[in-house]
């Protein structure tokens, strides 16, 4: 592909040099305008005369095993034959974790601010990288870029390591024309993506392990400790009984010993019909309306999922989009049936002169604060409202995560304490009773 060396204005005013790989002229013109480059010359250089050597048979080789596991990574295991499912290579260490990707769309950010375009930055990027396999996904990404493909567009075929709202951040930054701000964003949401989840596990994960200790030990107490006492109960001839909750909870442990495998069988098709039924269109209109009505939970996804509309309407807005385009974009930035369904009624509304946040209001994802912050801006400024009801979105956020992690705690503490509670009447009464000689009854 032919190479030129370009010289343009970059819209601080200052003057950029560079070059760019173009299939012509007109192609590269058209490059450097959508990378908000004004173009003052560029000239097409000079291709070195090629020198034909003699053919490396193991280096051509071994580059077509590289792709041939590229495209393996790409293509469903279904869709792939018995031979070369054998002869993929499968290596467990190529991981991209979240800080790779914190560090990617920072150090992009930081490039794209001081002017570089997608293809010199990108390069700049690989470079550094030192994850193996990423910086092999950079570089595929990188050629189609080169090749004219959409940034955004060339990261879907690595959903399994940029994240979908990741993409669908930048996505919006390349249709509206502010991939800087869009970066920017996306690198803030999977910082509190990554604080979310970590806040999540160490609240939510050491509940669950106390719980189930205590279960385990109520199981083993139950199945072990219950026939040991009937034993001591007979073998002092006592007229005493076991208490009967006691007994009832022995029975209910000796059913799930002997009916295990029905109870496993029953979950895993219950899990299954729930797993083919929320990947049909009704199913997942349901589970995600259900994630936005969750008492505690819900309320945090609500205001997530409306900060990230709200910054995806903001960069369209400050573009220069109209509402009805702003909407059309920003749809993107969310997976969710529920969420989607919404906006779509919002355009309709919008189509046919009515008010376009309404919509959101009746379905209960604005509050009534965020509706009268809306109708200010339709009358004066709505960007600015925008940002200023984000910040108090944002504040919101915060607010649900201290309820959230403060809630969840005591709604752990509440089944664990009806657990001891069992366990004190199943198994600890029955044994302060022998132990204090309560059972000794012998019979007249």
């Amino acid at each position: 592909m032919p190479s030129y060396k370009y010289k343009a204005v970059a819209e601080d005013g200052k003057i950029v040099l560079g070059r760019i790989l173009a299939t012509s002229q007109n192609a590269a013109l058209d490059s450097l305008k959508n990378d908000n480059l004004q173009p003052i010359s560029i000239k097409k250089l000079n291709e070195k005369k090629k020198v034909y050597k003699k053919i490396n048979y193991k280096k051509i080789d071994k580059e077509n095993k590289e792709e041939k596991r590229r495209e393996a990574k790409r293509r469903k295991v279904s869709q792939m034959s018995f031979k070369e499912i054998l002869t993929m290579d499968v290596n467990l260490s190529k991981k991209v974790s979240t800080n790779d990707i914190l560090v990617f769309a920072n150090d992009f950010y930081i490039l794209k601010k001081a002017n570089f375009n997608n293809v010199d930055a990108l390069e700049s990027i690989c470079n550094g990288v030192e994850n193996s396999y990423f910086k092999e996904v950079l570089q595929d990404i990188l050629f189609k870029v080169k090749n004219g493909e959409k940034l955004y567009a060339s990261m879907e075929l690595y959903s399994d390591v940029f994240p979908d709202m990741f993409i669908n951040f930048i996505k919006v930054g390349e249709e509206s024309g502010n991939l800087e701000t869009s970066l920017l964003y996306a690198r803030e949401y999977i910082e509190k993506s990554d604080n979310l989840k970590k806040i999540v596990v160490n609240t939510v994960v050491p509940r669950i392990a106390q719980f189930l200790f205590i279960m385990i030990s109520m199981f083993v107490a139950l199945i072990i400790g219950v026939p040991l006492l009937q034993r001591v109960y007979d073998m002092f001839g006592s007229s005493k009984q076991i208490p009967k909750a006691t007994l009832i909870a022995l029975d209910v442990a000796r059913f799930l010993m002997d009916n295990w495998y029905i109870i496993l069988i029953s979950i895993l098709v219950i899990c299954i019909i729930w797993y083919v039924y929320i990947n049909t269109s009704k199913g997942k209109y349901f589970k995600d309306k259900l994630l936005l009505k969750l008492p505690i939970l819900g309320k945090l996804n609500r205001n997530i999922l409306v900060s990230r509309f709200f910054q995806a309407m903001l960069l369209n807005l400050k573009n220069g989009m109209r509402i009805q385009e702003s909407l059309d974009v920003a749809i993107n930035v969310s997976k969710n049936y529920y969420f989607a369904s919404v906006v779509e009624v919002s355009k309709a509304r919008l189509a046919n002169g009515e008010l376009w946040y309404k919509p959101f209001e009746e379905k209960g994802i604005f509050n009534k604060m965020t509706t009268q912050m809306l109708d200010v801006g339709m009358k004066s400024d709505l960007p600015e409202m925008m940002d200023k009801v984000n910040e108090y979105i944002n504040i919101e956020i915060e607010e649900s995560l201290k309820r959230f992690t403060k809630a969840l705690p005591e709604i752990t503490y509440l089944f664990v304490g009806i657990a001891l509670i069992i366990f004190t009447i199943v198994v600890l009464v029955p044994l302060i009773n022998m132990y204090m000689g309560g059972f000794i009854e012998m019979p007249s």
